[in-house]
């Protein structure tokens, strides 16, 4: 995928134009502004089914949309391959904009990808790209090779207990990672959530709050959320934020998947935790922030259940870790960057309520420490030169935590 290139070559690809359209003006009959996005997932499974495009604009506004000639498996109705244009109006409620579109079985053993254009009349196309996979597909980031290109990717754990998946969504005309995950189908839980954190990745969408099930992994294995949260004092809460995923709907409506939640208490999830979050967005930069967030269980002794009654065992600890370049915009791969350019800190936080209060110094130890605690190896694509040095990193200032 695209980060196995340098980091400004990826960043071309994000920076691409996003879904937001500007008009060609108001002569030509372009209106202001609108956009078309996914519903909800533009990655799907290998069974035949729809895709919902939801189209927002000016009241009457015109638009068209085309789907590209080699994705003959696409169309704009069931069971009519020739139906591969469509157009309409902007009318008033949004139910009545939205535009399906519907794929046959993917029999072969390729993943396959449709491009379908969609321009308001007089205005600027944009590209939406809808990925199908096929009956063997797993998206276990690891399978597929993004492990050393991805800087945020944890050692594979020697375990045969535990799924790995990553999510994908369309962004800028193109597919983009979301965020990849370790699943423990006994625990019904996200061991961890790796994530890039960038620029990109945030706009101004609002909070979907559709919770419900990750459609990549067996819905068994995870709880039922979509009716509300766990019982008792605990929050659905986030393991990668939904604060930090408002470029799209799509990238949004992906962190409200089962698989990206734990039972946290209320007061923490909504107080420390969340200004923790905030506190890490601020250390965006243009090379990337690398993020892994997860739980950790002591014992699973505490449970909660979903609400079919499912037991749901309650984590003892959280913890993220996280890596960036010093500079912020050094244009370098972090396995071509010395341990003099990068820095790097963990956090490990109990399942308590710390009070409304900002992150503090308490809670910070080194990747290494982390490491230690939770078995797990993170950010093994740094060089062997830099490893030791950048994960024994621990000093709370540089991040703006006193």
């Amino acid at each position: 995928m695209m980060n196995s290139v340098k980091y400004y070559g990826w960043l071309l690809l994000l920076l691409f134009p996003m879904l937001t359209l500007v008009a060609c003006g108001d002569d030509d009959g372009g209106v202001s502004s609108g956009s078309a996005e996914w519903r909800g997932s533009s990655s799907v499974g290998e069974a035949e089914g729809s895709a919902a495009i939801q189209i927002t604009g000016p009241l009457g506004a015109a638009w068209e949309a085309e789907i590209d000639p080699d994705a003959s498996w696409c169309s704009f109705r069931i069971n009519d391959p020739d139906a591969r244009t469509a157009e309409g109006t902007v009318r008033a409620s949004s139910l009545d904009n939205i535009l399906d579109v519907y794929y046959t079985r993917n029999d072969s053993s390729q993943e396959r990808t449709a491009r379908i254009s969609f321009r308001f009349v007089g205005g600027e196309p944009q590209t939406l790209i809808l990925r199908q996979h096929t009956s063997s597909a797993t998206d276990d980031p690891y399978v597929e090779g993004h492990a050393g290109a991805w800087a945020e990717l944890p050692a594979r754990a020697e375990s045969d207990d535990y799924v790995y998946v990553s999510h994908f969504a369309s962004l800028g005309g193109r597919s983009v990672r979301n965020y990849s995950y370790c699943y423990d189908p006994a625990l019904h839980v996200a061991r961890w959530v790796a994530y890039p954190l960038h620029a990109v990745y945030r706009g101004t969408v609002d909070r979907t709050n559709e919770f419900g099930y990750d459609p990549k992994i067996d819905y068994s294995w995870q709880p039922d959320l979509g009716a509300g949260s766990y019982r008792g004092s605990y929050d659905r809460g986030h393991q990668l934020p939904s604060a930090d995923r408002t470029a799209t709907r799509e990238l949004n409506v992906q962190t409200f998947y089962a698989t990206n939640m734990t039972p946290q208490l209320d007061r923490l999830n909504q107080d420390m935790w969340a200004r923790l979050e905030s506190k890490v967005r601020t250390q965006m930069c243009s090379d990337t922030l690398y993020v892994v967030t997860g739980c950790y269980y002591a014992s699973t002794s505490t449970a909660t259940t979903d609400r079919n009654g499912m037991s749901c065992p309650v984590p003892t600890n959280y913890f993220k870790v996280l890596l960036r370049t010093r500079s912020g915009q050094s244009g370098k791969r972090i396995a071509d960057c010395s341990a003099d350019e990068l820095r790097a800190i963990g956090f490990w936080v109990d399942q308590r309520s710390y009070g409304d209060i900002e992150p503090p110094a308490s809670v910070c130890r080194s990747v290494a420490e982390i490491e230690e605690l939770t078995g797990f190896t993170f950010f093994p694509n740094l060089s062997e030169a830099a490893a030791e040095a950048v994960k024994s990193q621990n000093a709370p200032a540089q991040w703006g935590i006193q």
